[in-house]
């Protein structure tokens, strides 16, 4: 699936993420105030302390991370929340993290998994020292939790399911989440591929880039700030979807579009306040996409 992410212990980018998480959830203002109070367990002291001070919290944040992204992440984080609450909600069979990281909603939203099966997808190297954590914070796993170790590089992406108990042909939500940027073209088609496959009435959520920031046209907020980091990191971004053209990027790949959601989309949804002022400008590299299998 990818082979930036996963021949590290923890990439870059997935900590920068769960430190985002971990800051938004502490932000005082309640109506931007983010949903993941568990992320900061898995961070190291250092970084604890940054979030503990909100003046050094928001200076890193403001002026030390790539502009845009922070409130990025804030925004992803709720959308995803909400789509994973909805399947619950509705009595979906199964959800499948695919590069799960430190994500945290099969704990935080176990009261109301009444049944549905949540599969989690990554590296042995990345889902071990989280279990490690989990157990040391005396954090019980809930018994709708699989957790699915995955080489991408090396495994079959159904025999690794299929074994953990995924059942084919069972509507399923599909969380894609920080990842399609980072890989081939190819790997996106047979993840894709796979979903499609999966049964009907499917649906998949994933980020993406779009194909101009690889050719480096500079077209968006952020954008060159972005780029520098992500390549300094070792992590560079080798895939990406022409603005406007994610509607028949799917239906050539047999799903249909559902949703589609660009930076001024999460923006208002997600950072504008009922006054009309808004937390931050996001990172317009990135736009989210919701998919159906028909």
């Amino acid at each position: 699936m990818t082979e930036r992410r996963v021949d590290r212990n923890f990439s870059a980018t997935a900590g920068y993420t769960c430190f985002s998480r971990a800051g938004a959830n502490c932000e005082r203002d309640e109506g931007f105030r983010g949903p993941d109070h568990l992320a900061r367990i898995f961070l190291p002291a250092f970084a604890k302390a940054i979030l503990r001070v909100p003046a050094l919290r928001k200076f890193f944040f403001r002026r030390i991370a790539p502009p845009g992204i922070y409130e990025y992440v804030m925004a992803r984080t709720r959308l995803l929340d909400e789509l994973f609450l909805s399947v619950l909600d509705d009595g979906w069979p199964q959800i499948v993290l695919l590069g799960a990281g430190m994500d945290t909603r099969a704990l935080r939203f176990s009261s109301r998994n009444h049944g549905t099966k949540v599969f989690e997808l990554d590296i042995r190297t990345t889902q071990r020292p989280k279990l490690e954590i989990l157990t040391r914070k005396g954090i019980p796993l809930p018994e709708e939790l699989v957790f699915v170790p995955i080489d991408f590089n090396r495994q079959s992406l159904s025999e690794a399911l299929l074994a953990a108990g995924h059942e084919a042909g069972q509507r399923s939500l599909f969380l894609w989440e920080g990842v399609t940027m980072y890989l081939k073209a190819e790997a996106v088609d047979s993840t894709l591929a796979f979903i499609r496959d999966s049964g009907a009435g499917s649906r998949v959520a994933f980020d993406y880039i779009y194909a101009s920031v690889l050719r480096r046209e500079n077209r968006y907020h952020g954008e060159k700030e972005i780029l520098q980091r992500v390549s300094r990191a070792g992590e560079g971004w080798t895939f990406g979807i022409e603005e406007g053209e994610i509607a028949t990027f799917l239906s050539d790949r047999g799903l249909r579009l559902v949703a589609r959601y660009a930076a001024a989309d999460l923006q208002r949804e997600y950072l504008t306040a009922d006054d009309g002022s808004v937390f931050g400008r996001i990172n317009g590299t990135h736009a989210i996409a919701l998919a159906s299998v028909e």
